[in-house]
């Protein structure tokens, strides 16, 4: 009996690193950039990371005051014959939606990307701005 339990034992363990040197490499489907969202006087600005984006991957769409933000992170060829032992970065599909105040000017909205950071700034409405610089004098 005891042969047999330590025959089983070397048979589990030659399986589990079977198993370990065939790591299997799964993409992710989908992820979440982290977007930082400030409020200057004359502006609403977000950035986001999006490191490993290519621009054209980027979409950035305002529809009915929603600024909706989307695209991919491609996983990058590999030779045939490289395989992966982990996998930590996420790949694939992302979208972010963010409701947008009142006094954003959607008709002035400017974006710029560089080495991963995508900042998109809407200013405030000069009306707005105005309105908002009244309430706030003192008398």
């Amino acid at each position: 009996p005891l042969r047999d339990l330590l025959n089983f034992q070397e048979r589990v363990n030659r399986f589990v690193e079977i198993r370990a040197q065939r790591t299997v490499f799964q993409p992710t489907t989908c992820w979440t950039p982290p977007v930082d969202m400030l409020e200057t006087p004359d502006a609403y600005i977000f950035r986001a990371e999006l490191p490993g984006v290519g621009k054209k991957n980027i979409s950035i769409e305002i529809q009915e005051r929603r600024l909706k933000l989307s695209g991919e992170r491609r996983i990058e060829s590999e030779p045939q014959l490289a395989a992966y032992h982990s996998v930590e970065r996420a790949h694939g599909t992302f979208g972010r939606v963010f409701d947008l105040p009142e006094d954003a000017d959607v008709e002035k909205t400017e974006a710029t990307y560089v080495d991963g950071l995508l900042e998109i700034t809407i200013p405030k409405s000069e009306e707005q701005r105005e309105r908002m610089m009244r309430i706030v004098t003192l008398r």
